[in-house]
Parts: structure tokens; sequence; C-alpha cells
């Protein structure tokens, strides 16, 4: 997370990040991440007691009350962090640690708004480097948070295909269950190639010099792969597979964002 937010401040207009910003700037997207993580497995320990019991809380390791604690602990942690940072920063970051939660508590069983929820929490970290840096969004920062979120949505609903007799036992309303695998497949691969076909804005909009091209290329082609494997077969373990690959083809995104970044 913490390398989000520097891309994010990359990808600002003045590029700045002071010796006292970066370690607070670490520390906010660590512990709120940490946090996010704790709480997320306090509200599964039900399911995970079921499907993965080795898990620390239903494996006796730690208890509900602690993992609220160590959760609690993180979380004002990173927010304090942001404080400490700017008012602006604080705010943004109250503002995506309140969707963590409010997702991970309420969300979680509703399918694509939460989907979105965690994409927004994935895309959260470049816009926090934006606002540390500038005080502000800028447009390059929110085309590639836009990449990123239609991409991360994309895996998301095709992880949902092959989590569908966890989600079934949480009854949650996935898009493989709402409409079944072949439709959750599809609208996966939809939002896969939609990020694709709006790659080269970046470098259109002279945000990226050519390095970013050859890299982001690849980032394509393997989102198009996975697409059409997905769709020509959207099984369980395809679906495994495909959003494995889809955090490859993310990280080789990432890496296109930084060189091309460079000027």
């Amino acid at each position: 997370m913490f390398i989000a937010v520097l891309v994010g401040v990359l990808f600002s207009e003045s590029r700045s990040i002071t010796m006292y910003q970066a370690p607070l700037a670490f520390v906010t997207a660590f512990s709120l991440s940490g946090s996010s993580m704790a709480i997320n497995d306090y509200f599964d320990r039900h399911v995970d007691a079921i499907n993965s019991p080795s898990r620390p809380i239903p494996s006796g390791k730690v208890s509900p009350k602690g993992a609220i604690v160590f959760s609690t602990v993180l979380g004002v942690l990173g927010l304090v962090a942001a404080a400490f940072t700017s008012h602006i920063c604080l705010a943004f970051a109250t503002l995506a640690y309140a969707s963590a939660i409010f997702y991970n508590s309420l969300v979680k069983s509703s399918g694509l708004p939460g989907n979105m929820l965690v994409s927004f929490n994935v895309v959260a970290p470049f816009i926090y480097g934006s606002l540390m840096s500038d005080g502000a969004v800028g447009a390059k920062v929110l085309i590639f948070a836009l990449l990123a979120f239609l991409a991360n949505t994309g895996r998301e609903v095709i992880k949902g295909i092959s989590d569908v007799e966890g989600d079934a036992l949480r009854n949650v309303r996935s898009v493989a269950r709402s409409i079944g695998e072949k439709g959750a497949a599809i609208l996966g691969a939809s939002l896969y190639v939609s990020a694709v076909c709006l790659s080269p804005l970046p470098y259109i909009l002279g945000y990226v010099s050519f390095l970013y091209i050859p890299t982001v290329l690849v980032c394509d082609a393997g989102f198009i792969y996975s697409s059409i494997s997905i769709i020509r077969s959207p099984s369980r373990e395809n679906a495994v597979r495909v959003k494995n690959h889809s955090l490859v083809w993310m990280l080789i995104a990432l890496i296109s964002f930084i060189i091309g970044g460079f000027p």
C-alpha cells in the first residue's frame, strides 16, 4: 500500500514528499491496511471456522476480542499519523478506513456494491499520495485510479465465481450467485477489457513517457488472455487461476506506471 502512495505522489503535480511525510505515510498505509485485515478476520470468523480453521481466530491463536483490540490500536495509530501529515490527509484516511469497516460489517454480502467498495480501498492509496503531495487530486492520478478500479472490480467479480460455496454460507449476493457463473465471467471480463481500452490514455494525454507502452502492453495482453479464458471456462478452478493471474497483471501495470512516470 505504501508503494501505491508513492505512485500517487509520482503522478501528483508537485511530486513533493518530505522526509517528515514519508514515514508518516508508511505508518498510515501499513496500520490502516493491517487494521482492516484484522477486522475482516473478526467478521469472517464463523465462516472461517468451517472453511479455514487454521486462521488465527478459528484456531484459537487470537481471540475475537483480541482481534478487535489489535484492529483498533492499528486504526488509531494510522489515523494519528495521517493527522500529523495534514488535515485533508486525515479526512481522506478516515473516509477510506470507515469504508473498509462499513464493507466488512455491512456491505460484504451485497455483491457488486461490495466489490466496488473493495476497489475503492485498493485505489485509495494513489489518491492519498496525491493529497499528501498537492493537497488535491489531479487528473493524472484519477486516470490511474480509474484503471486500477476497473481491473480490481473485474477481479473481485471473478473471485466470486471461486467463492460460490463459501458465499452461500454467508448469504453473500455475489454476481456469480445472482446471475450465474457465466454472467459473472462476462461482467468480470468486460471490466478487464474496459481497463485495457483505457490504458493508452495516460500516454495519449502526455502523462507518461514512451517507456510506459512496452510494459503496459504486457499487462493488457495478460488481461485479454484472462478475459478469454474465464469466458470460455467459468469454472471454480479456472476462476481461482484467473484471479491469481490478475494480480500479476496488476503488478505489471503498477510497474508500467512507475517506469512511465519518470521523465
